[in-house]
């Protein structure tokens, strides 16, 4: 009899318990990562760096043509503002990168507080980039809308 209650013990102890089986919580996948809804490209080294001027716009490109972001924009300021003088010599793979990131579909920012001080019309720089009164409160809103930004 002894070894008849063991056995029954040790077997319900083994035996699986369907009712705590059925109160475990359903394994569920984690969450998705959200991405940013932009990537920015904060552009302010100037023309001492025309490497690095030359590979942000480059870099917005292929963001742009990833597609693994709908929305790049690269933002124009500071010394970085001197992309858009026609008096200033520079690299042609830079003019060239903006003309192809524009083409992409990149949308390109002039600050016109940096064109004012660096004397660079208004003007010229709308053919090549939208322009808003200060770069850094552009900046600001597209932060505050969560987009990621990258600084060059």
């Amino acid at each position: 009899m002894r070894a008849a209650l063991a056995a029954l013990v040790l077997f319900t102890a083994l035996a699986p318990a369907p009712a705590l089986a059925a109160k475990a919580p359903p394994a569920t996948a984690a969450p998705a990562p959200q991405a940013a809804p932009g990537l920015v490209f904060v552009l302010r080294t100037g023309l001492e760096d025309a490497v690095t001027l030359s590979s942000a716009l480059r870099h917005a490109k292929v963001a742009k043509e990833s597609g693994a972001i709908a929305e790049v924009t690269v933002v124009v300021y500071g010394r970085a503002i001197v992309i858009f003088d026609k008096d200033v010599k520079m690299p042609e793979d830079i003019g060239a990168n903006l003309v192809a990131a524009r083409a992409a579909g990149v949308r390109v920012v002039a600050c016109k507080t940096a064109l004012d001080k660096y004397g660079i019309p208004e003007a010229v720089a709308a053919q090549q980039a939208e322009v808003v009164a200060q770069g850094i409160v552009e900046i600001a809103r597209l932060a505050a809308l969560g987009h990621a930004l990258l600084p060059y």
